[in-house]
C-alpha cells in the first residue's frame, strides 16, 4: 500500500544510509559502467527539453559540490571564477571547463555529471500549477520509459499507476511538491523488488516481466 512517508532530508548519523546527501558506495564503478552500457544501445534514456540548459548546470553544480565535499578522496572542485577543474579519481576524469559553456564539456552538463553519479534523475519544470518531466538521466528505471514521458505533466506521467489516483495519492502529492521551499529539501524512499542483478528493469528490456536482454 502506499505510504506518505516523506522526511526532511538532512544529514544522519555517521556510518548510517543518510550521512550524506549523496550516495557514493562500493558498487559507484561498476554501476557507472553499467549506466555508460545502457546509454551506448540506447541514447534517449538521458533527455533534456533546449529551455531546461539552466537547470542542466544546476545538476552539475549540485553534483559535484556535494561529491567533493563528503568524498574528498575521491573527488575534487576546483574553481576560479568560471572556469572549473573536476577531478574523478575512481573514474580517471580530469576535466577543466568553463561553468555556463557547454561547448567545454564533452557531453551537455546534465548527462556528464549523471554518467558519474548513481541513481536515476528527473529534472522537473514548474508551470501552470503542475510540475512537467523536462530533463532526465534514467537508465535504471522500474517500468517506465524517459522517452515516452519527456514532456508530459506530473498527472501525466503517472498515469499508469494503479490504485493510487483513486485515492488521491497524487493530487496530494503534487499540491506538497508545488509548495516545496528552497533550500529545504524532502526525501521519500520508493523500493522495487528484482531477481536479476541487473540495474535496467526499463520496458525496453523486459516483456510481461520477463528480460529479453
Amino acid at each position: 500500500m502506499y505510504s506518505v512517508n516523506m522526511e526532511p532530508h538532512v544529514r544522519g548519523r555517521k556510518d548510517s544510509v543518510f550521512e550524506n546527501l549523496i550516495d557514493v558506495d562500493e558498487h559507484y564503478v561498476a554501476e557507472m559502467q553499467d549506466r555508460a552500457m545502457v546509454l551506448k544501445e540506447d541514447p534517449l534514456r538521458c533527455q533534456a527539453l533546449p529551455h531546461m540548459m539552466a537547470a542542466q548546470w544546476d545538476v552539475l553544480e549540485l553534483l559535484m559540490e556535494h561529491q567533493a565535499q563528503d568524498y574528498p578522496e575521491h573527488f575534487t572542485l576546483t574553481k576560479n571564477g568560471d572556469r572549473w577543474r573536476w577531478v574523478n579519481r575512481p573514474m580517471g576524469i580530469d576535466d577543466t571547463f568553463t561553468f555556463g559553456d557547454p561547448a567545454t564539456l564533452p557531453y551537455p552538463p546534465m548527462e556528464y555529471i549523471t554518467r558519474q553519479a548513481q541513481g536515476d534523475f528527473c529534472i522537473v519544470d514548474q508551470r501552470d500549477n503542475n510540475l512537467w518531466m523536462d530533463a532526465g538521466m534514467v537508465t535504471t528505471q522500474a517500468d517506465w520509459s524517459l522517452d515516452f514521458d519527456i514532456g508530459m505533466n506530473f498527472m501525466e506521467w503517472h498515469g499508469p499507476v494503479p490504485l493510487a489516483h483513486q485515492i488521491g495519492v497524487f493530487d496530494r502529492a503534487l499540491k506538497f511538491l508545488l509548495n516545496l521551499q528552497q533550500g529545504k529539501p524532502t526525501r521519500r524512499l520508493n523500493w522495487t523488488m528484482t531477481v536479476n542483478p541487473r540495474l535496467d528493469t526499463s520496458p525496453k528490456t523486459t516483456t510481461n516481466g520477463v528480460r529479453t536482454a
